[in-house]
């Protein structure tokens, strides 16, 4: 008998102890929630901004865009507006009433990207900025009429002097939206160079390289100097690497009962060898991240900008940046590519 009360209030203090050890990790489970909720509740809050500051190479980040309206029932109905011609770079403009039914829609903007200019010999274009994009889901009212309009690229094959023409932005005015727009892709290098610059004093040699590389005309950029490691010429001065990296171009406005989520236009990835050959990557673009994100590497040849246009089947993509170009020594002509339109997107339910 004494055995089993020994037992008894050794099995009986156990108990208290794993009861006291339980007690003390629920309150901190609690605690860890309440801390989960409230770093949720900063993130949801947050969320447009963390968004719209997230560069081309933070896209996983576009996932906290909201596709769906909070009770997440899918949309019913959706139309683009947008031009399709060939050339996939001119602009459109409409008004759409809401038909009804409908109660709930969302617009999203993708401003038209910037055109590319000729390389210079020897020398090349960058690709062209992206334009930016916007998002914002609001309810809607039978009969109310919104005003549609899509951004124009520029719409000719640039020569050096031209390329400095920005995309156009795409916009929905309405009940509801206040200037909601999306600007279009920054089209003159010089802006470009300024925005690098602002990075880091390396990014400057952008078109600062040593030996006399220069912008030209904001079109391009051109080795005026003794090339591949030539006397008085470091072949590092040609040797870099320019990372993609968001532009000013960006996207504005606000909703009475809505939030606006965006991303800023792009500056794509450059890699310049001294042996006078280049690698330009495109940045990604909302949307369509698996197909823009294009490579392309030339070396001793000259490349058109408008071979890779998208008459002939390139970067069909809205906002997209022009194709950029290659100049090999001895060629006397080499066009730039257009800039792709803009786009809007509408979904009702």
């Amino acid at each position: 008998m004494a055995a089993d009360v020994l037992l008894y209030n050794a099995l009986n203090q156990t108990n208290r102890t794993l009861v006291n050890q339980v007690s003390t990790l629920d309150t901190n489970i609690a605690t860890q929630n309440s801390l989960c909720s409230a770093a949720q509740a900063t993130i949801a809050t947050n969320a447009p901004t963390l968004v719209g500051n997230a560069g081309p190479n933070q896209a996983r980040m576009w996932c906290a865009i909201p596709t769906l309206p909070a009770t997440g029932c899918p949309w019913t109905g959706d139309f683009k507006v947008c031009n399709t011609a060939a050339q996939f770079n001119c602009g459109f403009c409409c008004a759409w009433t809401v038909p009804g039914g409908a109660s709930c829609a969302r617009f999203q903007l993708w401003g038209a990207g910037a055109g590319t200019g000729s390389a210079c010999c020897c020398g090349f274009s960058p690709i062209g900025g992206t334009g930016a994009y916007a998002s914002v889901i609001i309810p809607v009212t039978p009969g109310d009429v919104y005003t549609i309009c899509s951004g124009c690229a520029f719409c000719c094959f640039a020569d050096r002097a031209q390329n400095d023409a920005d995309g156009c932005p795409s916009f929905v005015t309405g009940t509801g939206l206040t200037n909601f727009c999306a600007e279009g892709g920054e089209g003159n290098l010089f802006c470009e160079v300024l925005t690098r610059c602002s990075l880091g004093p390396t990014t400057c040699l952008y078109c600062m390289f040593l030996g006399g590389c220069i912008c030209n005309s904001g079109s391009d950029v051109c080795w005026n100097g003794p090339q591949q490691g030539g006397v008085g010429v470091p072949a590092s001065c040609f040797d870099n690497l320019y990372p993609m990296i968001s532009s000013c171009k960006t996207y504005f406005g606000s909703a009475t009962s809505g939030t606006v989520y965006g991303v800023r236009g792009s500056f794509g990835h450059i890699a310049v060898n001294y042996n006078s050959s280049i690698c330009v990557v495109h940045p990604p673009i909302y949307g369509f991240a698996s197909t823009s994100c294009c490579a392309c590497c030339v070396n001793s040849t000259t490349i058109q900008g408008c071979t890779r246009s998208a008459a002939n089947g390139f970067m069909q993509i809205p906002g997209a940046g022009g194709w950029a170009g290659f100049k090999n020594g001895g060629a006397t002509s080499c066009a730039g590519d257009a800039g792709r339109m803009g786009m809007v997107c509408v979904s009702f339910r």
